[in-house]
């Protein structure tokens, strides 16, 4: 049997190899400087977003009775976070071709977005595709917080681009609860005008005002599924590349590289030995 090498005779062995793994750490940490210095530097830019206050009718009126519909206050639909359904779709939509096919019709985001891309992007869906990948939303523990996380070289755009998507996706959705809420609006008069019996009259009147209340929401400056908690900013240094990082992995990986090298010769010239001595 093969006699097991203790801690000490390892520790030898390492002695022996020094100047093959200072050679090798050398080698490394020269090729980790020079991977670093033509590597394009990138800077993080943070924002964080919470569901946005204030009420707004969903698709919940015809679950209700008739009865509670005077009382109900003005409200959006919630899951048991109370969280609205309007903020996670804000969420979900962040990096789908929605918000994509807007953004990509402006030319300043595209050239700042092609100047560090091979391929230049020129569509919705490979904007779509580049923001999956480049843009995070990552939950801030146990609350309906969302940060979102953006990379680029240049620190101002990776700042200003979290602005121009919350913006842009948060103006989609209050679009189409615009929409939704005229359509209903139109509907609700045009049942108004049509209906006689006074308790009727009163569940539709009800409802219409609701509905307005959601157009006024949807017509006030502020923002409707998700309010800005901490305004987009970038990190003073770049984050990329991590030369804490590389360095660190530079010398690891010089260090068993020169040891194998050792190793490797040591081998031969003991197998050289013994075939000096059978002859």
């Amino acid at each position: 049997m093969d006699k097991e090498i203790n801690l000490l005779e390892l520790c030898g062995c390492f002695w022996r190899a020094k100047f093959y793994i200072l050679i090798a750490c050398i080698l490394s940490v020269l090729a980790c400087a020079f991977l670093i210095h033509i590597s394009v530097p990138k800077y993080k830019g943070t924002m964080i977003v919470a569901p946005a206050e204030g009420y707004a009718l969903g698709d919940y009126a015809s679950k209700i009775q008739y009865d509670r519909v005077a009382s109900l206050p003005f409200w959006r639909p919630t899951d048991p976070e109370g969280a609205s359904t309007d903020f996670y779709r804000f969420i979900y939509t962040l990096r789908g071709p929605s918000v994509s096919e807007i953004l990509v019709k402006d030319e300043s985001v595209l050239t700042q977005i092609n100047k560090s891309l091979p391929e230049k992007i020129k569509t919705p869906e490979a904007l779509a595709a580049y923001l999956n990948k480049n843009l995070q939303v990552d939950p801030m523990g146990a609350t309906p917080l969302r940060k979102m996380t953006y990379q680029h070289p240049d620190p101002q755009f990776a700042a200003a681009m979290l602005r121009k998507i919350h913006l842009v996706a948060d103006q989609m959705i209050r679009r189409d609860r615009r929409r939704q809420s005229q359509s209903r609006i139109d509907y609700l008069n045009n049942s108004l005008g049509q209906t006689v019996n006074p308790e009727h009259r009163k569940i539709i009147t009800n409802l219409l005002m609701q509905q307005e209340h959601v157009q006024m929401l949807a017509n006030l400056n502020e923002a409707y599924a998700a309010i800005v908690v901490e305004p987009a900013s970038h990190s003073p240094k770049a984050v990329w590349p991590n030369k804490t990082l590389f360095y660190f992995v530079a010398v690891s990986l010089g260090f068993v590289l020169g040891f194998l090298m050792w190793l490797g010769f040591s081998s031969r010239a003991c197998q050289s030995n013994k075939e000096d001595n059978f002859d």
